[in-house]
């Protein structure tokens, strides 16, 4: 019998023990690998894996040459490897967890009602009031919920729950009126809330020249999956956070295709995403 006939045979016999709970298995861990490469990906973490692998090799080369001293030290450090990981990538293992949580209980508790025509209009009202505020050169941090529930990210804050108009925003933006400092919560096609503070971002590669508002824009989109669109009172640019990656330089028909782009790709990533640009998208690629 040849090597093709006895593998041949193997596989039928390994087959043949498959149950479906072995293909639910493989299909689970598949999924957890995925996500935790995407985790790696999204959290910058590659570095430091790099560094983990690094001592693992050092270590084994150790073992094999005989160096017993090095040897040593290297294997008690990795005794500890597990406890120093969790302590090195807690801030990443708790946004994790809270990003878990929150999109359990958006996909669970969160109606999906918006039609086009309102998100389109929610989106044309934002665009405009941001020009405004561009020309003038008025801060404002506008974000714009998805799927993600950030209620746990936001501290403090007013409650507003309004229909969005460029009037509404442009007043809640004036300088020292009570409701101006801090980030505006567009959820629902509606002004949620106004004068809210949010998580600024860590990422030492933000340029300096970016003050609070932009940071706490780009933190925002590091820990979930909303827009967050700010006007610089510096410079009156128009900027566009998303993924924990900033884009500048928009007016309004820019920001109005740049925000519909970005919904559309949600909304093919996840069919239950908030903003149901379906029939938008494909009057736009038409």
């Amino acid at each position: 019998m040849s090597w093709w006939q006895n593998f041949y045979h193997i596989a039928i016999n390994q087959l043949e023990l498959f149950k479906i709970t072995d293909i639910i298995d493989i299909i689970i861990v598949s999924y957890v690998v995925y996500k935790a490469l995407k985790f790696i990906r999204d959290t910058r973490t590659i570095q430091l894996l790099k560094g983990v692998a690094l001592v693992v090799v050092a270590t084994q080369v150790a073992y094999f040459a005989k160096l017993n001293t090095l040897y040593f030290i290297l294997s008690h450090c990795l005794q500890l490897g597990i406890i120093a990981l969790l302590i090195v990538f807690q801030p990443e293992l708790r946004r994790a967890l809270e990003h878990a949580g929150r999109t359990v209980s958006a996909g669970l508790f969160t109606q999906h009602g918006e039609s086009g025509a309102e998100v389109q209009q929610v989106i044309r009202e934002l665009a405009k009031a941001a020009q405004t505020m561009s020309n003038t050169r008025t801060g404002a941090l506008m974000i714009i919920e998805r799927k993600d529930n950030i209620d746990s990210l936001i501290s403090s804050g007013v409650d507003v729950s309004a229909s969005v108009s460029s009037e509404l925003l442009e007043n809640i933006f004036v300088p020292d009126t009570p409701l101006h400092d801090g980030a505006v919560i567009i959820r629902n096609c509606r002004i949620e809330r106004a004068s809210c503070v949010l998580p600024l971002s860590q990422n030492p590669n933000i340029k300096t020249s970016y003050g609070t508002r932009h940071r706490a824009g780009i933190g925002i989109t590091e820990e979930s999956d909303v827009i967050a669109v700010i006007v610089s009172e510096e410079t009156g640019r128009i900027s566009v956070a998303n993924k924990g990656a900033l884009s500048t330089g928009y007016n309004e028909d820019t920001l109005r295709a740049r925000i519909l782009d970005l919904i559309g790709d949600n909304e093919e990533a996840d069919p239950k995403a908030k903003f149901k640009l379906s029939n938008l998208s494909k009057r736009r690629r038409g």
